[in-house]
């Protein structure tokens, strides 16, 4: 007798229950051993600022406290020096640079536990003057300096200038001082001293060790040789955490920065604490998921450079500078894979065991009336299914992978296109500022040397030709600290209308202004030209301009370098010009300026032939007040406000396109996204590119480029393939209906034979036999037992024969027990008859 298996008790389901989670609880206690709060101590290399930030939020964040770890985080400053406090075990960790390579020399063996900054921030700045445009200008000047700056040396070096002979001046960290010409140039980090010179509007220009081929990392996290061997489980748990507060600290900018007000210090603004952010952002690098990742190779080759310095005798990469990571990470994805497998064999014995429920509970399923009423599907039915499922995900996984790489490709290029046309735009703005620069410096160099040379009339010849340098200068003009001013312009036919004096074949014009003296009335002496210096007019008209007064002329006089003045409206042509002026000092003292006015019309068509697609549109406006610096349709790029001409701005251009993209880039804040045009409803994908630091202006290039002109073609090719991969589907799914049919009838006619033969009906006609080998010999079959059956049935009754059939009782040999009734009566000479009935027998 077989007996069922008894399904387990609850005990053992609470066992099992018990079991898992005390391996849960083993796997969480492994992969976190800290528990208790362990004081350690951060020492930082300078004052606190956002250079520090995820630190800060590490702590604010509580992430060293998750790690076990009670943080405290020291100021640092000029007096404090890194890495020998680390070394010393002063501090448990400290942020240092690239030169630990320099400190294993000198016996501080120190760890690099992760290069926070991939990037160094030091950089040397200089205002912008026309006798230093490269590192090799530097030779023979002056030099306010810090120490440590080794990559600094490095460029230097790589250039021909010897550092250590360089002249030095104190440095107290106040750009000021280098405009004030305490010095030709300054050491800086990308990360502080631009934001001063920018917000005085001043002009410089920037040389970093990465442009000259010397790749240092920047700050690091570093921890003491002697910290890591002993203690290495904390070790990775500090690190893990800062790495984590770095994340979190660039992804809320904003939010740290206030944080750093807060708690830390209110030395820097608001606006600086954000400029730094936005700037130590780029030297992390914007990957959140490779903050901290080191090279060896990459050491190897800042150790190189040190030895070329003459700072390193061996470049040979100490054992020990890199963290090898040999944290508790290994032990955690050991415990996973062990966990995992471990976890699938439980399930399955579960199921194994609780097998027999499995199968009744699918039984049940069965029995369910939607499932019961449904019957048993068609071979021709199921075939079909089959085919398709085979075919139909192929093609459309092959339809979407195309589309997905194409899509990709295409956004890459489209990518690629918006940003060379960005840094055209940039570039072309830069060549416009630097072609003008040129012969203005000219012009200030002669006024330096001879002061009165221009209030003569020779002098207007100078000046044609630093005008006609250039076709997009409007202006030039020279103009001195007691008010007088002398000009050459050109004449159009703008200025023909505003002023009816001015003859009609003039081309150009050239006029001076008193000094300012006691006398009420001052005149503007003009003088107009046809073919210069061909006179053709000339008339005199009282004014009370004064140069000083206008925009960019204090500016040039307190940074003592190029000023570019924010766009204004040209009275004379209605449109948008901007002013760029070089300071001119005679010795010390200040004198004047010389100036030129550009107009925008030709950076507007520059950007209108140079698209990055036929639909795009790419202009320069000011980041600051969203002022339009230049726009491919000029017309608007002024508006028209109480009947005066104003130059327009993206909040309000009389384009609701590049409105739109200005409100979306102010609410996310990202420089490239993709919005959509509340014209057309199309998606546009928008690039706001910065000029470079020490422009003099804070102005951006944005491109707005509609995808379609990319992937618009894509997207009609793969409709196109959609539908005719739709038809050749139908088409398909047609013939494949035909052949799962074709297929399956002779089965399907077995299956019709074999209902014939379990209703007992032998007169179905004879069906020629199928070419399929298997399904002939099922026919062969069928037809045996039919001939059989139809014999049997002739011997048997055919409600007999056919209730065996439907009964499913196989028939067998033997005997059955039955319940008889057996009857007993005396009967007259029974006895004799018996004995009669034997003797017969025998």
């Amino acid at each position: 007798m077989i007996k069922e298996v008894e399904p387990p008790p609850i005990s053992f389901k609470l066992t099992l229950l018990r079991w898992l989670t005390m391996v849960a609880s083993l796997a969480l206690a492994a992969s976190h051993p800290a528990t208790a709060l362990d004081a350690v101590s951060m020492q930082l290399k300078w004052k606190h600022q956002f250079q520090f930030a995820g630190y800060y939020q590490a702590l604010e964040q509580g992430f060293y406290r998750d790690a076990g770890l009670d943080v405290t985080i020291r100021e640092g400053g000029p007096d404090i020096d890194v890495s020998e406090a680390v070394a010393r075990g002063k501090a448990d960790f400290g942020v240092c640079s690239a030169g630990i390579l320099r400190d294993w020399g000198a016996g501080r063996r120190l760890v690099v536990l992760a290069a926070i900054f991939q990037r160094s921030a030091a950089v040397i700045l200089v205002a912008r003057r026309a006798d230093i445009s490269s590192v090799a200008d530097l030779r023979g000047r002056t030099l306010m300096d810090t120490p440590g700056s080794d990559e600094i040396a490095a460029m230097l070096k790589r250039e021909g200038i010897d550092y250590q002979s360089m002249l030095r001046v104190p440095h107290e960290g106040n750009p000021r001082d280098l405009l004030a010409g305490r010095a030709d140039a300054m050491v800086a980090y990308s990360t502080n001293e631009p934001f001063v010179l920018e917000r005085l509007g001043a002009a410089y220009r920037t040389f970093a060790p990465a442009a000259s081929g010397i790749d240092f990392y920047g700050d690091n996290l570093c921890a003491s040789e002697a910290e890591v061997k002993a203690r290495p489980d904390r070790v990775a748990s500090f690190r893990a955490a800062s790495v984590k507060g770095w994340a979190y600290a660039l992804a809320h900018k904003e939010a740290t920065v206030d944080l750093i007000l807060r708690k830390y210090s209110a030395k820097k603004s608001r606006e600086a604490l954000l400029f730094e952010a936005e700037q130590t952002a780029t030297l992390v690098g914007r990957d959140i998921d490779r903050i901290g990742e080191q090279d060896p190779a990459r050491w190897r080759g800042i150790a190189a450079v040190y030895r070329q310095l003459g700072l390193l005798t061996d470049d040979t990469l100490p054992a020990a500078l890199i963290w090898d990571g040999n944290d508790d990470s290994l032990q955690r994805w050991l415990i996973s894979l062990v966990l995992v497998p471990v976890g699938l064999a439980i399930a399955a014995l579960v199921a194994y065991r609780n097998r027999r429920s499995l199968r009744v509970a699918i039984a049940r399923l069965g029995a369910l009336p939607p499932f019961a009423t449904m019957g048993r599907p068609r071979l021709s039915l199921i075939m079909s299914l089959l085919f398709i499922g085979l075919s139909i995900p192929v093609l459309i996984f092959i339809l979407i992978y195309n589309y997905n790489k194409n899509s990709t490709g295409i956004v890459s290029i489209l990518n690629d296109a918006v940003a060379q046309t960005s840094q055209a735009g940039v570039e072309r703005t830069q060549d416009l500022i630097e072609n003008t620069e040129s012969p203005l410096r000219f012009l200030a160099e002669v006024a330096a040397s001879d002061p009165g040379y221009f209030r003569i009339e020779q002098s207007r010849d100078l000046m044609y030709r630093a005008l006609t340098s250039a076709a997009h200068i409007d202006a030039a003009y020279v103009s001195f600290e007691d008010g007088y001013h002398r000009v050459v312009t050109r004449i159009d036919e703008d200025r023909r209308r505003a002023d009816p004096r001015i003859p009609a074949i003039a081309n150009w014009h050239s006029s001076y202004v008193d000094a300012i003296t006691n006398s009420l009335l001052r005149v503007r002496h003009r003088t107009f030209f046809d073919i210069w210096p061909n006179q053709v007019g000339k008339y005199d008209v009282a004014t009370e301009i004064d140069i000083r007064t206008l925009p960019g002329y204090q500016s040039a006089k307190t940074t003592r370098t190029l000023a570019v003045t924010e766009p204004s409206i040209n009275p004379d042509t209605g449109f948008p010009i901007i002013s760029l002026r070089i300071p001119i000092f005679r010795g010390v003292e200040f004198i004047g300026c010389a100036s030129a006015n550009i107009t925008m019309d030709v950076l507007s068509r520059f950007l209108d032939r140079h698209r990055a697609s036929a639909g795009s549109t790419t202009f320069v406006a000011d980041r600051n007040n969203g002022k339009i610096i230049a726009f491919p349709d000029k017309q608007k790029g002024v508006r028209i406000e109480n009947g005066v001409l104003k130059i327009a701005t993206l909040a309000d251009i009389d384009d609701p396109v590049v409105r739109e993209a200005h409100r979306e880039h102010a609410r996310t804040g990202a420089d490239r996204f993709v919005f959509r045009s509340p014209i057309n409803g199309e998606d546009l994908i928008a690039a706001f590119a910065n000029f470079p630091g020490g422009f003099g202006q804070a102005w951006q290039v944005i491109t707005l480029t509609p995808i379609d002109d990319f992937v618009g073609t894509l997207k009609r090719t793969n409709r196109l393939m959609m539908v005719v991969i739709i038809a050749l589907t139908t088409v398909e799914l047609f013939f494949i209906y035909l052949a799962s049919s074709r297929l399956s009838r002779p089965v399907e006619n077995v299956s019709r034979q074999l209902q014939s033969i379990e209703s007992l009906n032998f007169d179905t006609p004879a069906r020629p036999p199928s070419n399929i080998h298997e399904i002939a010999k099922l026919e062969s079959a069928a037809s045996l037992l039919r001939t059989s059956l139809k014999s049997f049935s002739s011997f048997v009754p055919l409600d007999v024969v056919r209730q065996l059939i439907k009964s499913g009782i196989p028939l067998t040999l033997g005997v059955e027990p039955r319940f008889l009734t057996v009857f007993f009566s005396d009967l007259e000479n029974f006895s004799t008859t018996q004995r009669r009935s034997r003797l017969m027998i025998s």
